[in-house]
């Protein structure tokens, strides 16, 4: 399983977050955890 950490830019607006989120989401990217003390999503991929 691959991961990566992904956080919202301090000055990123909530709709580009978002629309970030559901590119890596279109890419097979699901969330794993996430913290909102940080700010943070940790997202798993299956490696094929």
């Amino acid at each position: 399983m691959q991961y990566k950490l992904v956080t919202k830019g301090a000055f990123e607006k909530p709709e580009k977050f978002e629309k970030r989120l559901n590119e890596l989401a279109a890419q097979g990217w699901r969330v794993i955890t996430s913290m909102t003390q940080g700010a943070y999503l940790v997202l798993g991929k299956e490696k094929y």
